[in-house]
């Protein structure tokens, strides 16, 4: 037995998850360790720390490209994480399109990951990683399709300053499935049959509308840039026009943008929107799921 693999026995190292392991909540897969959460978009980066207890730490936010911003905040990152573990949630370039009878199952998750055709089928290209969000009462999906070379540009990006990502992922995406399982919770194991959800995340939009008791159509944004309310507005307004009056309408962001979340509620508030954001929601989302 080599001596590493020794020590990790007797510091019980060998049981716990591996750095890269998917299955594993982020909390749970560095327990003890700090790390560092990233958000990019078009024209910003914001990140912020988790300590070693699994909370959240102090964090930052800059304008620019990403490939700029991160050499300059290199040695902080690398002080913020043991080992320059990080995670990495990119929002932008990417595309969430309505899929139905998608293949379903315990390993699909893991499969959409290793051999992503055998679950896609046709609709698979080599040049999308992808994710899926299932509609718990139909057939119908949420299928999110990002760009292999923005991930890969990323984490060469991060590799290049010393950082190790363990993790890419799509934050809006991750806020649309943890909400669409919230609206369903609230109303006791069933979702309304009609009702649209919109949900933002630095400069990135996607509206879901449900009706008839299955999602119906999906509109989706990336780099929304300056105009951000108003093309939102634009997004949203010819599919709210399409529902019938008095259905629920939520919105949701991550809790990083007051002024773009104000602004935008004033336009909701008239189809009286609940918002169902909560402080920190993009940074406790990564760390717990």
């Amino acid at each position: 037995m080599l001596l590493d693999e020794l020590k990790s026995v007797l510091s019980f190292a060998a049981f716990r998850p591996d750095a890269d392991d998917p299955d594993v909540p982020w909390a749970k897969r560095f327990e003890g360790r700090k790390t560092l959460l990233i958000n990019v978009s078009r024209t910003q980066t914001s990140w912020r720390g988790m300590g070693r207890k699994g909370k959240l730490d102090e964090g930052g936010l800059q304008d620019g490209d990403f490939a700029d911003i991160a050499p300059q905040r290199a040695e902080e990152w690398r002080a913020m994480a043991d080992g320059g573990w990080c995670m990495v949630s990119i929002n932008h370039r990417f595309i969430i399109s309505l899929e139905s009878n998608l293949m379903r199952g315990e390993n699909c998750v893991s499969l959409l990951r290793t051999n992503p055709r055998a679950v896609l089928g046709p609709k698979y290209d080599r040049g999308k990683r992808y994710a899926v969000c299932h509609h718990p009462e139909t057939t119908t999906s949420l299928m999110l399709a990002s760009e292999e070379s923005m991930v890969k540009v990323t984490e060469d990006v991060l590799r290049t300053i010393g950082m190790r990502p363990a993790r890419v992922c799509c934050g809006l995406f991750a806020m649309i499935e943890n909400t669409m399982t919230h609206i369903h919770d609230e109303r006791k194991g069933g979702n309304p049959s009609e009702f649209v959800l919109v949900a933002a995340s630095e400069g990135s939009l996607a509206v879901v509308v449900q009706q008839d008791g299955q999602w119906s159509e999906v509109r989706c944004r990336s780099g929304l840039g300056q105009e951000a309310v108003e093309t939102a507005v634009q997004i949203i307004g010819p599919l709210v026009s399409k529902i019938s009056s008095g259905t629920p309408v939520f919105f949701v962001t991550d809790g990083q943008d007051p002024k773009f979340r104000n602004e935008l509620m004033l336009h909701l508030e008239k189809l009286g929107a609940q918002d169902l954001t909560e402080e920190d929601l993009l940074w406790d989302l990564l760390i717990h799921h």
